[in-house]
């Protein structure tokens, strides 16, 4: 069963027709009852994937060098992770860390996720890792926003009129999020340390986000920003970071549509 779950979550053919014959849904009720559990060789972090879509994300986090580990601080040991999704970014760096304590935030608007990414980190013991609930550069007099959730957690946002300009298929789920600041959950946790390394990727409310929590940046020593060109292009994000005292060092992907790029202080 679980070789053909990784099997059907890899094959765009497979994944269509498991949509129309509902077996996404059987898969998924199947991983929630039997999470596939791996270990990451030579450091032993502890990840799962409990939904399908997991899988490939795995793939792409742990075998393809997504992010380019040769971009990070050296001996980084802080982090925050906006949109964490169930937590591989902070099993990467764990990973990559190879021992060595990390502390930090990871923190998104599905529930859900935030849930696995909590279970990553009680399930490695890092005790100064934490699993926040919300959303990061939206306000809102009432403290919550709308937040939409997609039916695979890797494509939810706070914009939806532009997410379904792509066409996407799935059904989409409306709840409300709090409205967290960074630098007030940085402060409560962590104090004036620094933040050795801030991964950005929120659906396209970077720049909302990084107008907002201005101030954090100056504690901020690196940042992998992934922009959305429906709401935010490369050259607004560049030009803001530039005027914070940031450059870019690397662009890791480009397309029309979105990107992946790395700056540092």
């Amino acid at each position: 069963m679980r070789k053909l779950l990784f099997r059907l979550s890899q094959s765009p053919l497979a994944r269509g027709a498991a949509r129309s014959l509902r077996l996404t849904k059987l898969g998924n009720a199947w991983l929630r009852r039997f999470p596939v559990v791996k270990h990451l060789p030579a450091s032993g972090v502890i990840y799962r994937a409990s939904r399908l879509e997991s899988i490939p994300l795995a793939v792409e986090m742990f075998e393809r060098n997504l992010y380019d580990a040769s971009l990070l601080p050296q001996q980084f040991s802080t982090f925050a992770d906006l949109g964490c999704n169930v937590g591989y970014f902070t099993c990467w760096l764990a990973h990559l860390a190879k021992g060595r304590p990390i502390n930090g935030l990871m923190i998104d608007a599905n529930p859900e996720a935030v849930a696995e990414a909590g279970w990553h980190a009680r399930a490695n013991g890092w005790s100064d890792v934490h699993a926040l609930n919300g959303i990061v550069g939206e306000h809102s007099n009432a403290g919550y926003v709308d937040f939409y959730l997609y039916e695979s957690n890797i494509c939810s946002t706070s914009s939806i009129e532009q997410m379904q300009s792509l066409n996407l298929k799935g059904q989409w789920k409306k709840i409300q999020v709090p409205c967290l600041s960074l630098s007030s959950e940085w402060m409560r946790r962590f104090a004036s340390e620094r933040c050795n390394l801030l991964k950005i990727d929120i659906e396209g409310s970077e720049l909302s986000f990084l107008e907002t929590e201005s101030a954090f940046l100056k504690q901020v020593d690196s940042i992998l920003i992934e922009w959305h060109a429906w709401r935010v292009t490369l050259k607004e994000v560049q030009a803001f970071l530039q005027r914070h005292g940031f450059k870019l060092v690397k662009i890791l992907d480009q397309s029309d549509q979105m990107g992946t790029a790395f700056f540092e202080a």
